[in-house]
């Protein structure tokens, strides 16, 4: 496996996709996708924005918006959807006048991928995209993987045949903040064993060094598989600020599916 392709956001591929979906990279790096314009006009917003709050199963981390992540009942998955559309024009109302980062990425994708890319659907009901997630100063983003049949209802229909991730970096710390992948993927069972009796995350003494340590700069965006063990070093003096977004992969003839 190759490690971290570099790319622009002119010359990203259809490839560059499949690339991350076939291991054949371990992610694919966009530097400046975001206009500086509107990254330092957003950046002004996001430290003390008002509607920034914890998740419901880790208040140390915070987020504007309702992650998908987040639903473990009924409520909370009518919850998800019923707020989905508010969030997103949240987003857009943070860096307007300039185009939301997350509305330029799913354009980007749509004309990319060949046969599109549009809103994941569960029973009529469409996603929510972009979440802008914080870890604060000191907060360990412990090894893990991501994974969106955890959150599904039991009696679901799955068809997922891959699950991409893509983060938009909004701000960095100058101390820590690196993003740690193993190149790694365990199957369901053996992530739970390697979870044991945590209830989020593995230890990082049961799996060793990380193959690739990469620090991003703000307005970069890469692409990874987050069914492979990944993990963020904490932050040493600032919030480490991110745009996040995952991409279903049903197969090459089939659009993608997008979520937060």
């Amino acid at each position: 496996m190759s490690e971290i392709k570099r790319t622009t956001a002119r010359d990203f591929t259809h490839d560059d996709i499949t690339s991350v979906v076939n291991g054949t990279a371990l992610a694919v790096h966009i530097p400046g996708f975001v206009n500086p314009e509107a990254l330092a006009s957003a950046r002004a917003q996001l430290f003390d924005h008002p509607d920034r709050g914890g998740l419901s199963q880790a208040d140390e981390f915070k987020r504007i918006g309702f992650a998908f992540s987040e639903i473990s009942d009924d409520a909370s998955r009518d919850r998800y959807y019923a707020e989905a559309r508010g969030n997103i024009q949240r987003m857009r109302d943070l860096f307007a006048p300039y185009a939301a980062p997350s509305d330029v990425l799913r354009l980007l994708l749509e004309e990319t991928w060949k046969p599109g890319a549009s809103l994941l659907q569960l029973d009529g009901r469409k996603a929510f995209i972009g979440i802008c997630r914080y870890q604060d100063k000191d907060v360990d983003l412990n090894p893990h993987t991501d994974a969106l049949e955890r959150n599904l209802p039991a009696e679901s229909a799955h068809e997922l045949k891959a699950q991409l991730s893509i983060n938009i970096y909004m701000n960095i710390p100058d101390v820590g903040g690196e993003l740690e992948l193993w190149g790694t993927e365990p199957g369901e069972d053996a992530y739970k064993g390697l979870m044991g009796d945590r209830t989020w995350g593995i230890d990082r003494d049961k799996i060793g060094p990380p193959k690739v340590v990469f620090k991003p700069s703000p307005g970069d965006l890469l692409l990874l598989n987050p069914r492979q063990i990944h993990a963020v070093r904490p932050s040493g003096d600032q919030p480490r600020i991110t745009l996040g977004h995952f991409l279903g992969y049903y197969g090459e003839d089939r659009p993608l599916a997008l979520w937060s």
